[in-house]
């Protein structure tokens, strides 16, 4: 089955994979094996996607130095999302190269730190980076996102407002 069929942009295939991820992963009732075949094909899909970037987006002062770091850096959220997309009541949100995640993380502390997160004391979120920051944590949350864009997931169930 080509999971990813269709995806023409980086989001698109990192929304998709975070579905997907909630619904095969072996924790929801998905096996091994397809989440290893959903692993591969966006690993290829991702490096499609990075080798059509023009030359000119890599260099000194743009966001990636390389095309390699980039490879590097979506590879270790990748994974990251993995490890923590299948827990209930987490939502789960990527800002840049950081992975932020809020909601019932009390629950998972311990599977969230195996994960390679960090609790951040100002923002009272978990994040993991995938890539340096510059900063001192003194930015905003939607300081951040307005810079570099925002993916949200909410992966536990939806409450209803009355």
């Amino acid at each position: 089955m080509n999971y990813f069929q269709n995806i023409h942009t980086a989001a698109e295939l990192k929304a998709l994979y975070r579905q997907l991820c909630k619904q095969y992963h072996p924790d929801k009732g998905g096996s091994t094996q397809q989440m290893q075949d959903i692993n591969n094909q966006y690993e290829a899909t991702m490096n499609r996607l990075l080798s059509s970037k023009p030359d000119e987006d890599y260099g000194e002062g743009k966001f990636y130095r390389t095309r390699e770091q980039e490879t590097e850096v979506e590879a270790a959220i990748r994974a990251a999302v993995e490890k923590v997309a299948h827990l209930d009541g987490i939502e789960l949100e990527i800002i840049g190269a950081w992975v932020w995640l809020s909601g019932d993380t009390r629950t998972h502390k311990d599977t969230i730190k195996a994960a390679g997160y960090y609790w951040m004391h100002k923002k009272k979120m978990w994040a993991f980076k995938g890539k340096p920051s510059n900063g001192r944590g003194n930015t905003s949350m939607e300081e951040m996102r307005e810079r570099y864009g925002s993916e949200r997931v909410y992966t536990g169930p939806r409450r209803l407002s009355a």
